[in-house]
């Protein structure tokens, strides 16, 4: 998994405004298999927790497989800004 600098510099202003510690990464039924979810929840008993560029993240062990080639990003201004996952499981 990787998070780039301008997603970084967001998420770390969201957890902040949020007062969370860590990003969660889990998987979703959807109608064509798993989908990725992400929250800003703490880590459950069976969740992965570790650092990736900088931030705290806790991967739900049914969504390790998926994450491991994910990269979150940051795309868009104003309104239209927001995280963006690179790599996730495309939907039908």
């Amino acid at each position: 998994m990787m998070i780039t600098n301008e997603a970084k510099q967001y998420i770390q202003s969201i957890l902040e405004e949020q007062k969370a510690e860590s990003l969660r990464i889990y998987a979703v039924a959807g109608c064509c298999g798993p989908q990725i979810g992400m929250s800003l929840d703490a880590p459950e008993a069976a969740d992965e927790v570790t650092d990736v560029n900088g931030i705290r993240m806790a991967i739900a062990p049914d969504a390790k497989d998926a994450a491991d080639s994910l990269t979150l990003d940051f795309e868009g201004q104003g309104e239209q800004a927001g995280l963006v996952m690179i790599g996730a499981p495309s939907s039908c």
